[in-house]
């Protein structure tokens, strides 16, 4: 059995539910687990993936908008993704045209400050921005005043990804976006310019990310809850981030329930969870920004998780801080009832 088919056969019971996010976690722990390993590198159009096996070979590469799904990309060019998973996967990388187009907006595998404004344009206009899970991955769409779309997304890694690409689609969006970002600060471009690699390894839910240039070790095996948030922690490390950025990010971490309440899986997985089953009782997630990632279900009272990076994240963190009756509305005969 080769070193692939052995991973293969280890994930047979991947998790749907946890969406693409989730599996692209789960698949890189197995992979860590056998011996192997994940590096990316920031390019202009996003970001270049590849997989390492026990052996320091390259066994997959794969190019996505961000680190995370350009991770996925090359776990299934790996072929470590059992069936009918990996057919369900594919629908959710990044086409070559739609990585153009990003990449014209800002690149480099940053899309937080371009979904940012895409999210404050909406808002501009009298509209709102709602994300839902479609299959395995995730849609998001903008609507005016009037409720007319906005812009809308193809099915995507993750809310933040699908912001940013159904905003490019928007070619007035996309400009004006583009505008607004000119000349600003990227840290995914200082990257590319320095040769800088991330290499990401995980064990029991956790991340660990360690950021290299050339022979200089600048960020060691950074501990996260995962992906992004470990790319974020080990450039503060790495001294990548604006002092007022990185400021911001160690303080919103610190009070986030995940880390005081540790459950073994990445917060994508667990965002995943509870956005398919928001979905599936057709609730609507409505996501914005004001300093922080906000999501938030309309209707009486107000029901609201926050993330710095993530929608994701910001949905795990809803379902920790409030009441998980009233967020998920579990209906009679959906699980197990039992006699007091």
């Amino acid at each position: 059995m080769s070193w692939v088919e052995d991973v293969r056969a280890e994930l047979q019971s991947l998790n749907r539910r946890e969406g693409a996010c989730g599996i692209c976690h789960d698949v890189l722990e197995m992979i860590c687990k056998k011996g192997g390993k994940a590096v990316t590198y920031e390019r202009p159009d996003g970001v270049i993936a590849k997989i390492y096996d026990n052996k320091g070979e390259v066994v997959g590469e794969g190019k996505d908008i961000v680190s995370a799904s350009a991770i996925l990309s090359a776990e299934l060019d790996a072929g470590v993704i059992p069936e009918p998973f990996a057919s369900e996967l594919s629908a959710v990388v990044t086409s070559e045209e739609d990585l153009r187009r990003t990449g014209e907006i800002y690149g480099y595998g940053r899309v937080i400050t371009p979904a940012s404004i895409a999210l404050e344009e909406a808002k501009k206009i009298g509209g709102r921005t709602v994300i839902r899970r479609e299959g395995i991955g995730v849609v998001a769409q903008a609507f005016d005043a009037q409720g007319n779309t906005f812009f809308k997304s193809p099915v995507c890694y993750c809310p933040v990804c699908a912001v940013v690409i159904g905003a490019s689609r928007n070619e007035e969006l996309a400009k004006k976006i583009r505008e607004r970002l000119a000349g600003k600060r990227n840290t995914g471009k200082i990257k590319y310019e320095q040769g800088v690699e991330n290499i990401y390894e995980m064990e029991d839910g956790k991340v660990f990310v360690s950021i290299k240039r050339g022979n200089e070790m600048l960020a060691e095996r950074v501990l996260a809850c995962c992906m992004v948030y470990g790319m974020v922690k080990a450039e503060v490390v790495a001294g990548f981030s604006p002092k007022e950025s990185a400021q911001q990010f160690k303080a919103y971490c610190n009070i986030c329930p995940l880390k005081h309440c540790w459950v073994g899986k990445s917060v994508g997985s667990l965002g995943n969870i509870v956005l398919n089953r928001l979905s599936e009782i057709n609730v609507e997630v409505e996501v914005s920004i004001d300093g922080l990632i906000r999501a938030r279900i309309p209707g009486n009272g107000v029901i609201e998780g926050r993330g710095t990076l993530c929608t994701l994240s910001a949905l795990t963190n809803m379902l920790l801080r409030e009441d998980a009756v009233k967020i998920l509305r579990p209906k009679r005969g959906s699980a197990p009832e039992h006699e007091l």
